[in-house]
């Protein structure tokens, strides 16, 4: 009797346990409902100690709770530069474009105004240098961007990041050009496997002082061969096929681009010449515009905007049978813009959309 009133009172206790642990968890969920459980503080400390791994995750946790919010990116393309994943990091600075500025249009400022702050606090802060200094040269700050790398090679004369950032920033700002191409060739040297080195060394020679296609179509050619199957890549593959006067092959190249960026094809009625259309462009958008011909006629189409986030377009064009035939990019300054005779008679298709599918605004097309 004895015995069995101890095991009855032990149940009830282990029980009153579980009523218990069930009762606490359940008020914990329900006052955190909703509540990721990441921060921007948690991810900068993973920063600060080096793990860069686990601050992505912190910082993707914190962009998957609020997609429109500028910090949960910001951290996480800091930790991508500092593990050398650039191609990553400019991606997600392509977010920001898409996603964040439409709704924070201060959003950049907001960057430069955080990574100011903190430089103001520590000045030989190198996880603060590299942030900064790869936002300044995303945001087309070459100048200043060039100061923080310097600032980090003193420190660090082999930091790899800061040797192929400030090549490619001589190289884009068109000044101190030799000594941009000497940066980039030590990049190489300092990281000969890294497929991301390889983007930002191709991306330099396309569109840089010192323009050597070649070069680029190599490089390029790696990045791609070592797994940088991206938008970025392909444009720049593109680039250099039209220099070669390959249209078929540079024509690929853009309808690969497109096809990684495109969420919505969006058709539109056909475009007779001398039309124009205003079409409202967002994230993921591309248009296909049908584009009657007799052979022998010349297709001449230009982009245009009157928004000034939306500067950058390209485009593809596709045969009757549906294959691509020739494309544009970078034409008329950042704005795509082809002349094309047809070979045969038939309904071709114009795919149109800002670069990368990033922009929102207002795409103008003109049929000449």
């Amino acid at each position: 009797m004895f015995a069995e009133l101890i095991t009855t009172t032990r149940r009830g206790i282990l029980l009153g346990l579980v009523l218990a642990v069930g009762l606490l968890a359940a008020t914990s969920v329900a006052q955190g409902a909703g509540a990721p459980n990441c921060s921007s503080a948690a991810g900068q400390t993973l920063i600060d100690q080096g793990r860069y791994d686990r601050a992505v995750r912190e910082f993707t946790c914190l962009i998957n709770a609020d997609p429109t919010a500028v910090e949960g990116y910001r951290g996480k393309i800091e930790a991508e530069v500092l593990l050398g994943r650039y191609a990553d990091a400019i991606h997600d600075y392509t977010r920001v474009t898409a996603v964040v500025k439409p709704v924070h249009p201060d959003a950049w400022q907001t960057i430069l105004d955080g990574y100011a702050a903190r430089l103001a606090s520590n000045p030989d802060d190198i996880k603060a240098l590299t942030g900064a200094s790869f936002a300044r040269w995303w945001f087309f700050q070459y100048p200043p961007a060039i100061q923080l790398l310097n600032q980090i090679l003193k420190l660090q004369p082999d930091n790899a990041y800061a040797t192929l950032f400030r090549g490619s920033s001589r190289q884009l700002h068109h000044s101190n050009v030799s000594n941009g191409i000497a940066d980039l060739d030590r990049a190489i040297e300092l990281a000969p496997t890294s497929a991301d080195v390889r983007q930002i060394v191709a991306d330099a020679f396309t569109y840089g002082g010192a323009r050597d296609f070649n070069r680029a179509f190599a490089e390029a050619s790696l990045a791609l061969a070592w797994g940088l199957d991206n938008p970025r890549v392909h444009a720049i593959l593109a680039q250099t096929l039209n220099s070669f006067g390959d249209v078929q092959g540079a024509a690929n190249e853009i309808d690969r681009h497109l096809d990684l960026v495109t969420t919505e094809l969006l058709p539109t009625a056909p475009i007779l010449p001398g039309d124009t259309f205003a079409l409202p462009l967002v994230p993921g958008r591309t248009y296909a515009i049908p584009v009657g011909v007799t052979a022998g006629q010349t297709i001449s189409i230009a982009t245009s905007s009157p928004d000034p986030d939306l500067w950058d377009t390209i485009m593809a064009l596709y045969g009757p049978d549906g294959s691509p035939v020739i494309g544009a990019d970078d034409t008329n300054g950042y704005y795509a813009a082809l002349n094309w005779v047809a070979p045969a008679t038939g309904t071709y298709v114009l795919r149109v959309t800002s670069f990368e599918a990033v922009s929102t605004g207002e795409l103008v097309v003109t049929r000449g």
